[in-house]
């Protein structure tokens, strides 16, 4: 689907998604929960575009980004 809003997390349980209609202000609200509470857990999103090529970094939620990609820090040593 085209207009598809989604929030795409991945990390150590799997690949989990939230999806909102931004007309819909129950599930954009549902979106918006989830990425601020991720990004105070120092997750990274990414806003990919339509074409699923380019992707930016995103600090705040956008109800009409199609899709979002938030995963945890990488750590290393």
């Amino acid at each position: 689907m085209a207009d598809e809003h989604v929030l795409q997390v991945i990390d150590i349980n799997g690949d989990t998604k939230t999806i909102w209609d931004p007309n819909n202000p129950d599930e954009t609200e549902v979106a918006k929960d989830t990425f601020k509470k991720l990004k105070k857990k120092g997750y990274l999103a990414y806003q990919v575009d339509r074409e699923g090529g380019q992707a930016s970094i995103m600090d705040e939620f956008d109800p009409a980004a199609g899709k979002v990609i938030m995963r945890p820090p990488i750590a290393g040593g």
